[in-house]
This record gives C-alpha cells, sequence and structure tokens, in this order.
C-alpha cells in the first residue's frame, strides 16, 4: 500500500523533495537500475496532466543504493506550473517491468509573486 504524503511548490523556485523506500524495519530498498514516474492530475478521472516528472525527462533522480526517489525541478521549471491542487503519485518500475506505487497525495501550488 502507497504511502499517502501531501506537499507544495513555491512557484519560480528550485524544488527538491525527496522519497526515501524503505522496509517495514526501516532498512534501505536498493533501487540501482529502477526508474520512475510521477504525474499529477486536477483529479483522479481526468485525462490532462498537470506535471509529469520522469527520471527520462531529468525531474525524477532514483539515487539506487540509498533507496531515495528525488523529485527535481528548476525555478524555470516550477514557473511554468499551472495549476492550484491536484493529486499525485509516484510509481518506480523494476529492471523486470514490476510497477510500485510508493507515495501518493495532494500537491499544492503556491503561486509566485515576484517575477
Amino acid at each position: 500500500m502507497a504511502a499517502t504524503y501531501n506537499f507544495t511548490i513555491d512557484q519560480g523556485t528550485t524544488v527538491s523533495i525527496q522519497w526515501a523506500y524503505r522496509t517495514a524495519a526501516n532498512a534501505v530498498i536498493d533501487l540501482t537500475s529502477y526508474t520512475a514516474r510521477l504525474q499529477a492530475r486536477p483529479t483522479v478521472s481526468r485525462a490532462v496532466t498537470v506535471m509529469d516528472a520522469t527520471t527520462a525527462n531529468g525531474q525524477l533522480v532514483v539515487t539506487g543504493a540509498t533507496g531515495v526517489v528525488t523529485l527535481s525541478l528548476t525555478a524555470t521549471q516550477s514557473a511554468a506550473l499551472d495549476f492550484n491542487s491536484a493529486v499525485y503519485d509516484l510509481e518506480i518500475v523494476s529492471p523486470a517491468g514490476v510497477v510500485t506505487r510508493l507515495v501518493q497525495g495532494t500537491v499544492t501550488l503556491s503561486r509566485e509573486v515576484t517575477r
């Protein structure tokens, strides 16, 4: 079962949010050779995405040996976001193609005033 984590992105800032994948006993799970993907949508049923981060586009970084997945957005990338609140989930994909949902929740965009 995926954990629930709600977070806020400050629009126009450099973003770095980390999730650590661990066992119930708090042991690190090695994510070497895994990929990750995160999508955010206004609602679960909406087809349109307001954020689409992947290891392929460089917005998600998987640090294998530490079991950490990091959402990394430049200030320019976060400035381009255009939503108020959305639901998201973060999935990892093993080298064998097994998909695991790590975390889900709500992401809120705190709108930038200084541009």
